[in-house]
């Protein structure tokens, strides 16, 4: 799915309102991948396997929020050998509807509880 997206979070600390609207949005393809046994979340710029590095990477994310054409992922990423709770905030550009309360219902009944 190709979308525009700003973290929430640098280091593990959440961004004010002013820093997390002033920071550029990062737009790219998510992709959801399983990588020994944990789910993978990664922005990027071109294709998986591609060498252009991802411009972010999420591990065992979580959607948190969906509503028309925004979507909030939740995940631990790392940021200089150390792990952090982050939060990507991305928007789909004109998501029907329709297919947003379905991805709303299927978060619904997901088992968010960690492993």
């Amino acid at each position: 799915m190709r979308v525009k997206m700003r973290p929430r979070y640098r280091g593990g600390t959440r961004l004010s309102t002013r820093e997390f609207v002033d920071q550029p949005w990062l737009c790219g393809m998510l992709t959801l991948q399983i990588i020994e046994g944990r789910k993978q979340l990664g922005l990027w710029e071109a294709r998986p396997g591609d060498l252009a590095p991802p411009l972010g990477i999420l591990w065992r994310p979580e959607v948190v929020a969906c509503a028309f054409d925004t979507i909030s992922f939740a995940g631990t990423e790392q940021i200089g050998g150390r792990w952090c709770y982050q939060v990507w905030y991305c928007e789909t550009r004109s998501r029907p509807s329709a297919l947003s309360l379905e991805l709303l219902q299927a978060a619904s009944t997901m088992n968010h509880e960690p492993n």
